[in-house]
């Protein structure tokens, strides 16, 4: 292990910062969270500066990941870009939706730089 227990900590604040400021920034931001934000109480932008901070959301909401627009969870900076939709077998109720850009396209590629010739 190269990091020590508080180097660690500071890197997951450091993440934490830069996935809120992305999310809930109006100009960066997806319509999901940035409307989320007018509800919660609190300005996440401002309030929300570590991991632990994160338990000023309260629950993330099974529900939310149900029914459309699932464009609502894209960020600004990716709207134009194409959506892939992955959905769960719905075992639990109406199925939830998963939405990715490019995501699957990098596991595929960290994937086969795994494999021999």
């Amino acid at each position: 292990m190269t990091q020590t227990p508080e180097q660690a900590r500071q890197q997951l604040d450091a993440h934490v910062r830069e996935t809120i400021q992305w999310h809930f920034n109006p100009e960066t931001g997806s319509p999901f969270w940035v409307g989320k934000a007018k509800q919660l109480g609190f300005d996440p932008l401002k309030e929300v500066k570590s991991y632990a901070d994160l338990k000023k959301f309260g629950h993330f909401e099974d529900d939310w990941l149900r029914g459309g627009p699932v464009r609502r969870w894209v960020p600004k900076a990716l709207q134009n870009k194409p959506i892939y939709v992955f959905e769960t077998g719905g075992t639990t109720g109406i199925p939830k939706s998963r939405v990715v850009v490019d995501d699957f396209r990098i596991d595929y590629e960290l994937f086969r730089e795994s494999l021999p010739q």
